[in-house]
């Protein structure tokens, strides 16, 4: 979530009872204008077709994820860089039509790229025994909208930080393409304040490009949270509920992105064949976790001799997988395949689960449910330093003095033994004999979409 300020704003908060939130396309009633009276009576006497966020509601029911859901990243502004006049942008995105699968490809490389050295640097600030979980794929959502309002150095940054190659035109279509999925939602909101003067531009890009809804951010900051986390935890099944404590008074704008991931396995895990079986810690005493298992589950497997470790891809549908990388034996720590994990390392341990075969297998995989939260601005901050804290975003508002303070983001992922038992389970192809691959130590894992691009990115140290 990405939250806006902006400072010396002398102009007084206009309230309503009712919050809307509105389309960009409606740019003839979008501002309220707070420095002038005529031009509030003229919009209180206009028709808009704005939906104001209701203040009471801050709850919705939702069904219910299978495997897993994530929430994406806020940031506020808090900090004033010096004043700057905003250039003239360019806007190569123009120039795209329909993404090509070469587009897809660079997108996918970008995002793994994004993910390992994102999660390199998130772990550094980690417990070794913690468990860890984000969406790469949601950050960089939030972060691409973010770039529609950015010129200059601070494009080329993000382009760099995001791994874009220079002047990707089709970046936020890709984008937008691999968002549409039966087992993928993604929702992207502006929260404002009536007195920030939102560029019209920006406005359209945002709309066109990420289908962002525009809502009026409440005067009242406790009401202001309530409506935030009331969207968040709508748009990402209940799952979560609670994204920020608080809310930054001078906050001028909210930006926000979530994801809400639901898939099923192609081949069921039988509920009664969910056990109690052992798990091992490093530097603790074994805990007994439940464990899916099953004597010929169908698993792409292989093991790679420079990670030292077990690598298997289960299947879900709607092109999903699960890809779970576990140390060979209990005597290497999780920590050391981290140190070698690399970008490429990674995108050929991908590759190479695309060629295989699936056989049955002896399986064993715990249960769990990983729940965590990251200081963008300071992750963020170690792999480009400063970025947070001078970035010209003059496109988002022509107004002065607009930076970012805080960038937030909170991801979940839970595994389970739900599925469907349909044709598809037989239409894989099985060898005649069994493979073992039991996850009974930490281990990392991905949920990725066509075997390329990874959603969600993470590590589990104890299942409990």
């Amino acid at each position: 979530m990405g939250a806006f300020n902006k400072e010396n704003a002398g102009e007084k908060s206009i309230t309503t009872d009712e919050g809307k939130e509105r389309h960009p396309e409606e740019e003839d009633t979008a501002h309220v204008n707070a420095a002038t009276n005529e031009r509030q009576e003229e919009e209180k006497g206009e028709k808009e077709e704005i939906a104001y966020v209701n203040d009471t509601s801050t709850e919705e029911e939702v069904e219910k994820p299978v495997i897993a859901s994530t929430q994406a990243d806020p940031t506020t502004i808090l900090t004033t860089p010096a004043a700057t006049t905003c250039p003239p942008r360019s806007n190569p995105w123009a120039t795209c039509t329909n993404p090509t699968p070469e587009d897809d490809t660079k997108l996918a490389e970008a995002l793994t790229e994004f993910a390992v050295e994102f999660y390199k640097a998130a772990i550094q600030n980690e417990k070794r025994a913690s468990n860890f979980v984000f969406s790469p794929f949601s950050i960089s959502v939030m972060l691409s909208n973010l770039m529609l309002g950015t010129c200059g150095e601070t494009t080329d940054r993000l382009e760099k930080l995001l791994f874009y190659p220079k002047g990707f035109a089709c970046v936020h279509k890709a984008l937008k393409a691999l968002s549409k999925s039966e087992a993928l939602t993604s929702a992207n909101a502006i929260f404002y304040q009536p007195e920030f003067n939102l560029d019209s531009e920006f406005r359209n890009l945002t709309w066109e490009f990420y289908q962002t809804k525009m809502s009026l951010l409440s005067n009242n900051s406790n009401q202001a949270v309530l409506d935030i986390n009331a969207w968040v935890s709508k748009h990402t099944g209940n799952k979560i509920k609670k994204l920020l404590e608080d809310l930054e008074p001078d906050a001028q704008m909210v930006l926000l992105n979530a994801i809400y991931f639901q898939a099923k396995w192609k081949t069921l895990f039988k509920l009664k064949n969910t056990k109690e079986e052992e798990f091992y810690r490093p530097g603790l005493p074994p805990i007994k976790v439940p464990m899916l298992t099953s004597k010929k589950y169908p698993v792409a497997s292989f093991f790679d001799p420079y990670l030292q470790a077990k690598v298997g891809r289960f299947q879900m549908f709607h092109n999903m997988s699960l890809v779970i990388i576990v140390p060979r034996s209990l005597s290497q720590s999780l920590s050391e395949v981290e140190e070698r994990l690399s970008a490429d390392v990674f995108k050929s341990v991908m590759a190479k689960l695309e060629s295989i075969h699936f056989k049955p297998t002896i399986v064993s995989l715990p249960k769990f449910k990983v729940d965590s939260s990251q200081d963008l601005t300071e992750i963020i901050g170690r792999m480009d330093y400063g970025f947070f804290f001078d970035a010209n975003l003059c496109g988002i508002s022509p107004d002065k003095d607009l930076a970012i303070s805080s960038a937030q983001h909170k991801a979940v992922v839970q595994i389970s033994e739900e599925g469907v038992e349909a044709a598809a389970a037989t239409s894989v192809s099985l060898a005649r004999s069994a493979n073992f691959f039991e996850v009974q130590q930490p281990f990392l894992f991905a949920v990725s979409r066509d075997g390329k691009a990874p959603l969600f990115l993470g590590r589990i140290t104890d299942p409990q």
